[in-house]
């Protein structure tokens, strides 16, 4: 097993190598069970969460053993990278790779607990949705862009807040895809693409649209391509899963 753990909590490396058989005896408070499970751990008075990401097949283990960086290591990396540009992600604690025969077979990521809850609480499932936090989640898209920041999973659940006092503060999890464009914002296409993945078109989109379009200068031709690159993403989407439902109704049953 190789761990990696940032300077600050090498004091905690002996609890944290016990993170995989903690997962095993399904210890700790389970936060979240699908294709990845998330656990919450409590020890000497931190807080601190873990991921484990699904175990994939002796092909991809290969690929992320020799050839590409496993998903625990790039979010391990990647919050760091996002902490030294200014924006805040859940303190990264460490990150697990386990090896069997000189193959990682199973990664952990390992962070501090933070108790901000995701967007989706008050921009989708309340009605009427709030309007200053989505103006304010508008800022700080159109801020991460500019910084050369891309979310490749920019949901819903993946952007956490807090309202302190008179503002907004927010925090990015699910991490490990991610893109810097080093000295530069993020490309006006990319950044629509990335726009796509917040909900479908409907009012609290268009003004979370806008208020990014007043952010970053984009013109009424540049909502009216978004909303077109919204629609086309969104036409897929249906489409695919449709797809994929036909699939599993046909060859699940096997």
């Amino acid at each position: 097993m190789r761990t990696t753990v940032t300077p600050e909590y090498r004091h905690l490396q002996d609890f944290i190598d016990t993170i995989p058989s903690l997962f095993d005896r399904n210890e700790g408070t389970l936060l979240y069970s699908g294709r990845n499970e998330v656990r919450l751990f409590r020890h000497e008075a931190i807080q601190l969460v873990a991921k484990r990401f699904r175990r994939h097949d002796i092909v991809k283990q290969a690929v992320y053993t020799f050839f590409r960086k496993n998903k625990a290591r790039r979010a391990f990396e990647n919050a760091a990278a996002i902490r030294a540009r200014g924006f805040d992600t859940p303190a990264p604690m460490a990150c697990i790779e386990d090896m069997k025969g000189g193959i990682i077979k199973q990664v952990y990521y390992i962070c501090e607990y933070t108790d901000m809850r995701p967007i989706r609480d008050e921009l989708i499932d309340k009605q009427p949705y709030n309007v200053r936090l989505a103006t304010a989640y508008a800022a700080f898209v159109a801020s991460l862009h500019g910084a050369g920041i891309l979310h490749r999973d920019l949901n819903s659940t993946n952007t956490l807040y807090r309202h302190d006092g008179n503002s907004y503060t927010f925090q990015l999890i699910d991490i490990n895809r991610m893109t810097f464009y080093d000295g530069r914002s993020v490309p006006k296409a990319e950044r629509m693409e990335n726009l796509t993945l917040l909900w479908r078109p409907d009012d609290m989109y268009m003004h979370v649209l806008k208020e990014y379009a007043g952010a970053c200068g984009w013109t009424d031709a540049d909502i009216d391509r978004a909303v077109y690159v919204k629609m086309r993403h969104d036409r897929r989407w249906t489409r695919r899963k449709r797809f994929t439902g036909a699939l599993k109704a046909v060859f699940g049953k096997r």
